[in-house]
Formats: C-alpha cells, sequence, structure tokens
C-alpha cells in the first residue's frame, strides 16, 4: 500500500492581471448585475417618460377639444338669440328691439341695420307690426376662435293691420359671427332659400 502522501500546495488560480480568479468572477458578475439594474431602471424611465408625454398630449387634446366644444355652444347661443331678436319685433316697444338687435351684431352689418332702424321704426309702428319668432333649428356649419357660420330655421308669427289674427312666416337664415373681445356677435345675415 502506498504511504501518506505529502499535502501538496497549490498556486491560487490568478487570471492575468494577477487577482484570484474567484475573485474576478465575483466582481464581473456585481459589475453585469449593476449593468442590468441600470439597464432595467432606465427601461422603466423611459417607458415612465413616454406615458407621461403621451399623458400630456392626451390631456392638452381634451382640454382643447372642450375649448372648442364650449366656444361652438357660445356661437350657436348667440345666433340663436340674434335671430329671435331679429323677428320678434313689436311696435310698442320698437326702440328697445332695435337696440337689443344692435347690441348682439358688429361691423358693416351693425352700421346697415342701425342706419335703417329709423325708417323700420315708422314701418312697425305705422302697420302696429308685433312678430315674435322662434329657432325651430340651428347648426353651425363652420367655426373657429375668430369666424363662424350658423344655418338657422326661424319661425315668427306677424301680427299687423293687414293680418290682426297672425300670418305664420318661416325663414332660413345663414348668420355669420365674428368674436369681438371675447364675445360672438353677428357680422351677417342672409336669407336663403
Amino acid at each position: 500500500m502506498a504511504g501518506p502522501t505529502a499535502p501538496v500546495e497549490v498556486e491560487p488560480d490568478l487570471d492575468h492581471t494577477g487577482k484570484d480568479a474567484t475573485a474576478a468572477t465575483a466582481d464581473s458578475e456585481v459589475r453585469q448585475s449593476t449593468r442590468g439594474f441600470i439597464a432595467t431602471m432606465a427601461a422603466i424611465a423611459l417607458v415612465a417618460l413616454a406615458a407621461l408625454v403621451v399623458g400630456g398630449v392626451s390631456w392638452t387634446n381634451l382640454r382643447a377639444e372642450q375649448a372648442a366644444q364650449s366656444r361652438d355652444e357660445q356661437i350657436l347661443e348667440t345666433a340663436r338669440q340674434v335671430v329671435v331678436n331679429l323677428v320678434t319685433l313689436r311696435h310698442q316697444s320698437v326702440d328697445e328691439d332695435i337696440q337689443r338687435v344692435a347690441d348682439g351684431t358688429t361691423g358693416p352689418f351693425r352700421e346697415q341695420f342701425t342706419s335703417a332702424s329709423g325708417s323700420f321704426g315708422d314701418v312697425l309702428n305705422q302697420g302696429q307690426v308685433e312678430s315674435t319668432g322662434e329657432v325651430k333649428e340651428a347648426g353651425l356649419v363652420t367655426s373657429d376662435d375668430e369666424h363662424a357660420v350658423v344655418l338657422a330655421a326661424v319661425t315668427s308669427t306677424v301680427k299687423n293691420t293687414e293680418a290682426p289674427n297672425g300670418e305664420i312666416r318661416v325663414y332660413r337664415m345663414k348668420v355669420s359671427l365674428d368674436s369681438v373681445d371675447g364675445n360672438w356677435l353677428v357680422s351677417d345675415v342672409e336669407f336663403v332659400a
């Protein structure tokens, strides 16, 4: 039988830098783990940033859509009111009625309407006209922050010396509006067939 062997000293496994290979492997694993963590965190940060950008753009679009909807509602409300004012005129309140129409208008249309208001008032008084109007339907044709066009279907009941029981009249109007100092005002009215 062979006798006891003497212990053999083994040199540590060194890498090319003279470090223990086991320690080098551990350092390498730590570096890889750190790189993986950094890459994961960077990916999470990019996803979060992308979500913020998409959310911000969506929020901005939603706010713009809400602002446009609110603007369009104001346009329709103004057009309806001015059109009703145009066809609701009474000889008993001619000055107030004409002023109410003028207050909702602007530009050349306002100038034309107010310059003719004296003779128009005379006609209302002479014929003892009482006209009451109503917008049956109104729809937006175009709109932006400065200008809009609305089509309105309107009826009025007109009583005068020739028709004391009243006559129903039907109109279709193309109403142009302009934004003036934050208020929508009628800049033109056309009767359309």
